[in-house]
């Protein structure tokens, strides 16, 4: 099932011809920068995908927030907040894998405020995309 932040995300990459290098590059990065918001970045690391806003704190690059998803599913797996809160899906505990059950659905409900405003924003036609060599 496509949710809406994957069909947002990939029309973003659409909208810069990334779309069918995201699908066909093991590894792959884009940043989208626009005037007033934080910069964007896109990778795609094998079956890791990673979408996260940055901002530079102390000349450092932090990410806020990071959503790690499982490709091809798009299936969420972890997020980080730069407040030092980080959550993921899958908890090993004790030599065991444990799943943490409400995980999906609370951070599907963040992906979805934040593809909504990722559309409201206008980055699909207003951001400038920067992509390393292929």
């Amino acid at each position: 099932m496509t949710t809406l932040f994957q069909t947002t995300i990939e029309k973003l990459l659409a909208s810069h011809n990334l779309l069918d290098k995201f699908h066909a590059q093991l590894d792959f990065h884009v940043r989208f920068d626009m005037p007033g918001y934080q910069r964007l970045v896109i990778e795609r690391h094998g079956e890791l995908i990673s979408v996260a806003h940055y901002f530079e704190q102390n000349g450092d690059l932090v990410p806020d927030p990071e959503v790690e998803l499982h490709y091809p599913t798009w299936t969420p797996t972890a997020i980080t907040q730069s407040i030092g809160y980080r959550r993921e899906k899958f908890i090993q505990r004790g030599g065991q894998t444990l799943v943490d059950t409400r995980f999906h659905r609370e951070v599907s409900s963040f992906l979805n405020m934040w593809a909504r405003n990722i559309q409201a924003q206008g980055w699909e036609k207003r951001a400038t995309a920067s992509s390393a060599a292929s």
